[in-house]
């Protein structure tokens, strides 16, 4: 799709210059703008098309530190589709996640083509819930395919310490105060995410 978009543009450009029509300079950068940011964000949902979650995971705690999916779901991984089992174990790791106590991360949550690897891969932590989620977009994926994400909050006055620290309703060190599970897959792709607002502010304000 982006390969025939150039392809127009590039015939367009040889008619102007071959008629010799008079294009605004400021049209002319627009247009191009707008092809390269639509080229862009065809080419990113085209991967994500080959290369997705279909379902929800349904996040769920595992044993005590760890996270699992409490539903079967689907995931397409070059174009196909695998069944992925109910109770695959995704590690939290053994990081200091929250060092300020009564703060929150987020961890997204991806698993290999096999559908049996899992992962975590944290973002940084923040004063909120909302603003834990936002700094995702630069946390990049151990796994495949990105199937969600969980939210943790330490508790007031604490920590929390992946790996030694229990999750709401686990047992174990300092319990989390919160852990909220979100099936939403494409949180943290910054690719999806620049494209995307590129075209929109390319489009709407013409600069």
């Amino acid at each position: 799709m982006a390969l025939g978009t150039t392809v127009v543009v590039k015939r367009l450009w040889s008619l102007i210059t071959e008629s010799n029509t008079s294009i605004p300079r400021d049209s002319l950068k627009l247009f191009y703008e707008q092809h390269n940011a639509i080229a862009a964000f065809a080419a990113v949902v085209e991967t994500y098309l080959d290369t997705h979650c279909i379902g929800a995971w349904n996040g769920e705690i595992s044993t005590n530190m760890d996270v699992q999916n409490g539903d079967a779901f689907t995931i397409t991984a070059g174009g196909v589709r695998v069944q992925v089992a109910t109770d695959i174990v995704f590690d939290t790791g053994t990081d200091t996640v929250i060092a300020t106590n009564a703060y929150w991360a987020a961890g997204i949550v991806s698993i290999d083509v096999d559908g049996t690897t899992g992962y975590v891969d944290w973002g940084a932590e923040a004063v909120s819930e909302a603003a834990a989620i936002a700094l995702l977009s630069a946390v990049t994926a151990t796994g495949d395919v990105v199937i969600g994400y969980f939210t943790v909050n330490a508790a007031s006055g604490q920590d929390w310490v992946a790996g030694t620290d229990a999750i709401t309703t686990g047992t174990g060190g300092q319990v989390a105060a919160a852990t909220n599970y979100y099936n939403i897959p494409n949180v943290g792709d910054a690719a999806y995410d620049a494209s995307a607002i590129k075209l929109l502010s390319t489009v709407e304000s013409g600069d």
